[in-house]
């Protein structure tokens, strides 16, 4: 699977994350990172205490009074009158305590951000599987399940919590260094401009000398990953055929190399953090030592030492500071990529509408007729270069029991799906109990039943499986027992001596073909549907069971309406009315005498088939 490279901007890409979040959230993330903003003055006055430490130590071993201002400030705190060895005690345990309050009240509003954020994400998440969910079938389909696997989970954490969660945090340190620099400006101007242009200059060129590299590898990183998951799954699902063709050492060999080249990615982009941390040390070392050299040569040693100490302390809050900035827009740029897969998603799906309604377990159906009616309908797969589906004209009584065949490619699944509601005309009317497909499923939940050729089972009980998508609260035993009997799935449990707590394995693992697709069938009897829909949901069984479970279905016949595909033709011979497509086209319907008249093709085969 291919992904396109994003290419949007870093400011781009924060502003499209930041429009996800309700207003709520932005008031709440606003007031705490307003709060951060504020507890920087504490480190200015944490830095200004451990500048008067220095000064006071100074002037005390050279037995030498306070400055001016460092008396009124002495004045100030009430302390100016007791002696210098305590005044240097009470300041640097003020320094201490200031500072390090600022440290843990931080650690606190970081770590109440992220898990905030991390909430956030999770319901996001929700909220974009309900409106994928909401889409119809081509629109699901046009991304690889892997790519929307990771536009709804791994997306949308990163987005939350590495964008999102780290520029709340740089605007914390952003400010944190201009209250830094407001103050270092008042001690001393020179060193302020000194030290600003220092780690200014350091950060930018360490921005810029990384940034497109981390672009790269972050879009590498999602390709690579997606890719890897895809080759994963493809192998497991695919085991037996590989077995038997002996290509398993292929897919290990390809799922390793790309495990691999996932690996240096990962390791480059962990480790170009570290060189900011690196190159901020040797800065920091750099920087006392220049100040230093130039503070004894332009200073007295008192407010040399003064400074100094301002500046190693100032210092100690910046260079962190400026890691974090440096980390964090690295984080965000290297975010992109997988980020951007998100916000396509969800850009694509914005204005989807959702009902949020739990549907309760409904197995009257009271006021549903199972009628269908189809007018003029045609359809085409987006890229196609025929039509599907044309003209499409077809009315479906009540109790009916209706036979799709045809050719492979016919259409006759497609005309299915159109029917349901799961995919939309390009024109055409399509009704069922005089409603829009969508409509009746919403009037009537359990009304309608579907049986796809390939039933998906998940790893659960049988009950779990026949009563899939109900909470537990609501999966009946007597309902599951019932779809069991007409499935021919009962005799199965009674002769594993089990109940409906029967584990069936991963993807039904521990059944047979047959049992799977008897799984699926009862699945759809489970709500008692009106109109029941099977596409070709016998084609795995054996010639007695598909007979008898085909015997069990038209037995329905007059109080269920029945649709079902099928190539065997002794499937549908007993069908009130066999419907006969080609190249998209309905070319006969009638019984199944009456189309064998009608179609040569169609008589050959039941012919061949001693029918």
């Amino acid at each position: 699977m291919k992904i396109g490279k994003v290419n949007r901007s870093q400011f781009s890409i924060i502003s499209d994350s930041f429009k996800i979040l309700t207003k709520e959230d932005k008031r709440k993330l606003g007031l705490v990172t307003v709060l951060q903003v504020l507890m920087g003055f504490l480190d200015l006055i944490g830095v200004a205490a451990v500048g008067l430490v220095a000064a006071l130590s100074i002037n005390g071993v050279q037995s030498r009074p306070p400055g001016t201002r460092v008396s009124q400030l002495l004045d100030f705190l009430g302390i100016g009158d007791v002696k210098f060895q305590t005044q240097v005690a009470i300041l640097a345990a003020m320094s201490a305590v200031i500072l390090i309050t600022r440290t843990l009240t931080s650690m606190y509003f970081t770590r109440k951000i992220f898990y905030y954020l991390s909430r956030r994400a999770a319901v996001i998440s929700s909220k974009l599987i309900s409106k994928l969910l909401a889409q119809d079938l081509l629109s699901i389909q046009s991304r690889s399940s892997q790519e929307t696997l990771f536009a709804v989970t791994s997306g949308v954490g990163m987005l939350m919590l590495n964008v999102i969660g780290t520029v709340m945090s740089l605007a914390s340190d952003l400010f944190l260094l201009l209250i830094l620099s407001g103050g270092l400006l008042a001690i001393d101007p020179l060193i302020a401009l000194m030290t600003f242009i220092l780690f200014a200059s350091v950060t930018l060129i360490l921005y810029f000398s990384v940034q497109n590299r981390v672009n790269v590898l972050g879009n590498e990183s999602a390709r690579l990953t997606i890719k890897s998951n895809e080759k994963i799954l493809e192998v497991l699902n695919s085991y037996r055929e590989l077995f038997v063709r002996n290509r398993r050492s292929f897919y290990s060999k390809e799922i390793g190399q790309t495990r691999l080249e996932l690996a240096k990615t990962s390791a480059e982009l962990a480790f170009i953090p570290n060189i900011s941390k690196y190159v901020i040390e040797i800065t920091l070392v750099f920087g006392a030592i220049a100040i230093c050299a130039i503070q004894f040569l332009l200073q007295d040693a008192s407010h040399a030492i003064a400074t100094l100490s301002v500046f190693l302390a100032a210092g100690s809050r910046i260079a962190p500071a400026i890691l974090r900035i440096q980390t964090g827009a690295i984080a965000v740029k290297s975010s992109a990529g997988p980020v951007g897969i998100t916000l396509k998603l969800y850009n694509n799906i914005e204005d989807e509408q959702v009902e949020e309604n739990d549907v309760p377990l409904e197995v009257i159906h009271e006021g549903f007729e199972g009628n269908l009616r189809l007018q003029k309908v045609n359809f085409t797969y987006p890229g196609a270069s025929k039509p599907t589906i044309i003209d499409a004209s077809l009315e479906v009584r009540e109790g009916e029991v209706i036979a799709f065949v045809g050719p492979s490619g016919a259409g006759k699944t497609t005309l299915v799906d159109l029917a349901l509601g799961i995919l939309t005309p390009e024109n055409g009317r399509i009704e069922i109990s005089g409603l829009s497909p969508a409509g009746a499923i919403d009037r009537w939940p359990g009304a309608i039943a579907y049986v796809p050729q390939d039933v998906q089972i998940i790893d659960a009980s049988v009950l779990s499986n026949v009563a899939m998508g109900f909470p537990e609260n609501e999966q009946s035993s007597d309902l599951a027992l019932e779809a069991l009997r007409i499935s021919q799935l009962d005799d199965f449990l009674k002769v594993e001596n089990q109940d409906l707590s029967l584990e069936v394995g991963e993807r039904g693992s521990k059944l047979s073909g047959g049992q799977r697709q008897r799984l699926g069938i009862a699945r759809a009897l489970y709500s008692r549907p009106k109109l029941l829909v099977l596409d070709e949901a016998t084609s795995a069984l054996d010639g007695q069971t598909e007979s008898d479970i085909s015997d069990a279905i038209f037995s329905l016949r007059g109080n269920v309406t029945v649709l079902l595909i099928a190539h065997r033709l002794s499937t549908v011979r007993n069908a009130d009315r066999i419907i006969y497509m080609e190249s998209g086209k309905i070319l006969a319907e009638g019984t199944f005498q009456e189309v064998r008249e009608k179609i040569p093709n169609f008589d050959s085969q039941a012919s061949l088939m001693g029918l």
